[in-house]
């Protein structure tokens, strides 16, 4: 009867190593299987990281560029303004003129007098039509100017937004 007992309790240890065995063998796959979707994930997760530097760094890029050329637009305009100020002073001085060689002309006694103030006066005409003339050209461009700024601050803003989105 004891070798009876000591098979069954032989054959039973080994059922149970098996099993143990088993196990261990289910868990270590089920370890192994974790580890490589965990491997994956982190591949995923660093491509996708390195993905969005990339876009962030190209954003930026883009971001300064728009900024530089909106800067120069901006230069642009200061200076269109600037000269746009110069011409209606300059518009300003040549009425005072003309005012002035007007009342000349009115007091002048001599015909060769009224004629060589008539003359002044023609000039003074024509140079202020052609002032007039270069300042629409200047307020078109400041026009122009002022458009372009604009849409370039719009393209930035744009940018930005961008960016926060991916940050």
């Amino acid at each position: 009867m004891l070798p009876l007992i000591l098979g069954v309790i032989g054959i039973g240890t080994g059922i149970y190593l098996l099993n143990d065995s088993k196990s261990k063998n289910r868990s270590a796959r089920r370890e192994y299987r974790y580890e490589v979707k965990e491997s994956k994930s982190k591949l995923k997760r660093s491509y996708h990281n390195a993905q969005r530097k990339d876009t962030l760094d190209k954003l930026f890029k883009a971001k300064r560029a728009k900024q530089k050329i909106a800067d120069s637009i901006y230069g642009e305009l200061q200076n269109s303004r600037n000269h746009y100020a110069k011409i209606n002073a300059q518009l300003k001085e040549f009425k005072y003129t003309l005012d002035n060689l007007f009342s000349q002309k009115k007091y002048a006694d001599r015909v060769e007098m009224r004629r060589t103030i008539q003359q002044n006066i023609n000039i003074v005409v024509e140079t202020r039509k052609e002032l007039f003339k270069v300042k629409d050209g200047i307020a078109c461009n400041l026009k122009t100017l002022k458009d372009k700024l604009k849409n370039a601050n719009i393209a930035t803003a744009q940018i930005q937004k961008s960016i926060n989105h991916e940050a």
